[in-house]
């Protein structure tokens, strides 16, 4: 089975992650059309034990079936720390880039063709589309950061997830508004933090403090909410900065 591109991905990954595409070959065979990496191991971000493998599967066709079959494969990667696919037909990728500019631009910029052509290669964006999309996913995070909020009850470790799983949500919207600006954004999340918060008025500092947090580093509980106070702060500052754009 001719893959490629599997020399840019961690080693220790390898070995499972070359099974599982056979496998997923195997079950699907001409059926599949494209195999993508995208995300932290397309990137180089990747760290063993921590982070997901995010894989995309273009098929020709996707009924029940196709699905049902795949299940036993899926919950065998899941353990091995490859998340369940994104599977989408070619037909759904032509005709949905003016409903998920954010979505496939994020995987054309950051992904590995490890099996097949690539259906990202020829991406067309209109900008004014790309723009509604960054507003509205910034404002509908932040409603849902406040609801989330409460949510918590307070529990310091509740309120820690909350704050990475916003922040990782984030920076897609954050990158791409810097595009609809006409900058080019780096991929990298600290390289993204220094541009970011420059162009779009953002406190540096309340993105790096949160990206150290994601990188597993502690901070007492009463630090903990102060951080979450100012990170609420600076993404109303950013959902107002994109109304304006």
């Amino acid at each position: 089975m001719m893959f490629k591109n599997l020399d840019k991905i961690p080693e220790k990954l390898r070995k499972h992650f070359i099974s599982y595409l056979e496998n997923l070959l195997k079950l699907h065979g001409a059926n599949i059309k494209s195999i993508i990496i995208y995300g932290s191991t397309a990137s180089g971000e990747y760290i063993h034990g921590k982070s997901d493998v995010n894989l995309l599967i273009v098929c020709e066709q996707l009924g029940f079936q196709d699905l049902k079959k795949s299940i036993k494969l899926i919950h065998y990667g899941r353990k091995k720390g490859i998340t369940a696919p994104l599977f989408l037909t070619v037909e759904h990728i032509n005709t949905s880039q003016d409903v998920f500019p954010i979505e496939f631009l994020e995987i054309k910029d950051n992904h590995l063709t490890v099996y097949g052509d690539d259906p990202f290669e020829k991406l067309d964006i209109n900008t004014e589309q790309l723009r509604l999309e960054c507003e509205e996913q910034i404002k509908g995070k932040l409603i849902r950061l406040r609801g989330a909020y409460l949510e918590t009850g307070g529990s310091p470790r509740a309120l820690m997830d909350l704050l990475i799983s916003s922040f990782t949500s984030i920076l897609p919207p954050i990158r791409n508004t810097l595009r609809v600006m006409g900058e080019t954004p780096p991929i990298g999340k600290k390289e993204l933090i220094d541009v970011a918060t420059e162009k779009l008025g953002i406190s540096k500092e309340v993105f790096q403090n949160v990206l150290a947090l994601k990188a597993g580093k502690r901070i007492k509980a009463n630090e903990l909410e102060k951080l979450f106070e100012d990170y609420m702060q600076e993404v109303t500052k950013l959902a107002s900065f994109v109304d304006k754009l």
